[in-house]
Parts: structure tokens; C-alpha cells; sequence
């Protein structure tokens, strides 16, 4: 007798594409008609509206000086193409995150919608979903493997991926194995801020005309570039500031 699993295998061929909910373990199936563009979906805006009827949205705050340097919290992070980070907890285990520029311009996320445990995730492919006001934003796995465990206090706190996004904000972690790591989609150390800063260039340009930075041309704090993400998202209105982040980090 055909598992569940297996029935399921033969209703979807394995080089389908699959709506995000499914994928993330929400659904068991579900057909798409609008070539996986999630915007103006009505399953996704119910679905999310789902996620979130509990949690309204609040101010979003900056996060506190962390209690460990920013060097001591890199140590062993390899930084992916797409914005994610990876960094072993053992011999065959990989803990993801989302890189903390990133974290810096989500305003309010909503939800965090993770992947299901045995889920097998795959390299460039979306892997987790932050649910925004406009929409759902995917991240990118930059490794191949199988999810072993998931940060079950993203489900009440979702701002931890934007206040701690290396240490208690991580988002889930997979069994790997040396191929895997050898494939992973990881930049060189000395590339990671050179290729990032290249991505925000879109995010920039916007920013260059806000009002708040000094002669200089530059945010003095932390606190002053989170107000100023939060004026861009403001103006540009929630559907369009996440294409803006769509463009920039998927």
C-alpha cells in the first residue's frame, strides 16, 4: 500500500514548481494559475491574513547593541549569493539565518513561514517566506539537505529575524553532506560586502534623496537608517517597496 508521500510523488512530478505554502508544508497540493506570482494571489492573501490575525503588525524597533561584537558573532557564518547565511553545528548539520544587512530593511515583518521537518530543501531555491505587508518575500537556500529542526520562536517573536538575524533570529538548520558543502553557493570572505553592496544599489539610489542624512551623506546610527527604511517603505507603499526587496535579494 502507497504512503501518503508516495501518492503525493506521483500527483507532482518532482521538477513541478510548487506553490510557496506547499512547500513550506501548509498545503499537501495546490494548483497555480498565475505562474507562482504571489502578489495579488487570494489563496496567499488569505493565508497570510491566516498567519497574522493573531500578531498585528507593531512598530518596528531598532534592535539593541548586541551583547557580542560583530566579529565574535561571524565566526564560521559562510555568507550565500542570496543573502542567507550557513554555519555548522556538527559534522552533517548546517544552521541557516538571514544575513543582517537583509534583516536591516524588513519593516514590521508579520509571520516567518518556515519549512516543514523532512522538508528537502534545495540549492537556489526558496526555502522560507517573511511575510510583509505587501506580500511574502522568499529567501534562497544557498545548500542543498533535509530540514532537521526550525526556530519554533519565530512563530510568536517574527522581529527576531531583523533584531538578532546571526544568533537567536536564525531560521532552520539541515542535514548536509560533503557534497552538499562543496556545492553550497557561498561567497568568498572578501567579496561578501564588495557583491552585497552591489545588490543595495536600487535601495540606495531611493535613499540618497531622504531628508534624514547628515551633510556628509551618510545615516549616523543604526536608528536613523531603520526611520529612513521605514519613510521609503512608507512612500513607495507596501506592494512596491517589496518588489524593490524582491529585486534586490531573491
Amino acid at each position: 500500500m502507497e504512503s501518503e508521500e508516495q501518492k503525493l510523488f506521483h500527483v507532482i512530478p518532482p521538477e513541478e514548481s510548487k506553490c510557496v505554502w506547499m512547500t513550506a508544508g501548509i498545503l499537501s497540493y495546490q494548483l497555480c494559475d498565475r505562474k507562482f506570482e504571489c502578489e495579488e494571489c487570494p489563496l496567499d492573501i488569505a493565508l497570510r491574513q491566516r498567519f497574522t490575525q493573531h500578531q498585528p503588525a507593531v512598530k518596528r524597533e531598532r534592535p539593541a547593541t548586541p551583547a557580542r561584537t560583530a566579529d565574535e558573532s561571524r565566526v564560521g557564518v559562510l555568507f550565500g549569493r542570496k543573502h542567507l547565511w550557513m554555519k555548522r553545528k556538527g559534522d552533517n548539520s548546517m544552521r541557516l539565518g538571514i544575513e543582517p544587512g537583509m534583516a536591516s530593511v524588513l519593516v514590521s515583518p508579520m509571520a516567518i513561514v518556515l519549512p516543514a521537518l523532512g522538508a528537502q530543501i534545495a540549492r537556489n531555491k526558496a526555502c522560507s517566506w517573511i511575510v510583509l505587508g505587501g506580500g511574502t518575500l522568499p529567501m534562497m537556500s544557498p545548500i542543498t539537505g533535509h530540514v532537521t529542526a526550525t526556530n519554533s520562536m519565530l512563530a510568536e517573536h517574527p522581529h527576531a529575524v531583523c533584531a538578532s538575524p546571526l544568533d537567536e533570529g536564525w531560521l532552520f538548520e539541515l542535514s548536509v553532506n560533503a557534497a552538499d558543502v562543496d556545492d553550497a553557493d557561498v561567497l568568498a570572505t572578501a567579496d561578501v560586502a564588495r557583491i552585497y553592496s552591489e545588490d543595495e544599489r536600487p535601495l540606495k539610489h531611493y535613499l540618497s534623496t531622504d531628508p534624514g542624512k547628515a551633510e556628509s551623506g551618510n545615516y549616523q546610527s543604526q536608528t536613523e537608517h531603520g526611520r529612513a527604511i521605514e519613510r521609503l517603505s512608507e512612500k513607495l507603499g507596501p506592494t512596491e517597496y517589496l518588489k524593490l526587496l524582491r529585486d534586490i535579494y531573491t
